[in-house]
């Protein structure tokens, strides 16, 4: 019986790969979590990668047209992997700065929803941010085992976080290496 959910936080990955000057590769982050956290893929129930897309005005102007078209593009290749449902949340400006929102809420709320629920024996959280300390705390009491996948960098994950969490493995140079994005003209070459 799968058993096990991992649950991504899109943007906490991206910019865990960006700070390191790689361009991550989901699906290979994906086996590679599975490698480590010592799980079998027949384990794997599903894959959950919360994101959301770029921003749009009301009018988009050419670059947020492009935008958007890459990130569906995007979407697109998630949607096809195995096992793999992404949770969308929405991106705002607040000035000259985009946030998401909604996201740490999807993510929290259906770790503490499949735990209640029993479906799951653990949970793989890939994520940085303290908004997660309760709905880890909350599956743990529930019974089901959090493994913690985060930046081996301090200045990117939450202590909290980092102490909830029943096990923890870093996110390091070597992992991201071994899960960046390599293109077809990077292969030949």
């Amino acid at each position: 019986m799968a058993n096990t959910v991992i649950f991504i936080d899109g943007e906490y990955v991206k910019k865990t790969f960006d700070n390191a000057a790689y361009r991550v590769d989901v699906p290979k982050v994906v086996s590679k979590i599975l490698q480590l956290a010592r799980t079998e893929k027949d384990n794997l129930l599903r894959v959950y990668y919360y994101t959301s897309p770029p921003y749009q005005s009301s009018n988009p102007s050419p670059e947020e047209k492009k935008r958007y078209r890459a990130f569906q593009k995007f979407e697109a290749f998630l949607k096809m992997q195995d096992s793999f449902e992404i949770r969308l949340g929405r991106t705002e400006r607040r000035g000259n700065e985009f946030e998401q929102k909604m996201v740490d809420v999807l993510l929290s709320i259906d770790l503490v929803e499949l735990s209640a629920k029993s479906k799951i024996s653990t949970a793989i959280l890939v994520a940085g941010d303290s908004d997660f300390v309760l709905a880890v705390k909350k599956a743990e009491e529930n019974g089901i085992r959090v493994i913690l996948f985060c930046s081996d960098r301090r200045n990117e994950y939450h202590q909290y976080l980092w102490e909830e969490a029943d096990r923890r493995i870093a996110i390091d140079d070597k992992f991201m290496s071994e899960c960046k994005y390599v293109s077809a003209g990077q292969l030949s070459s």
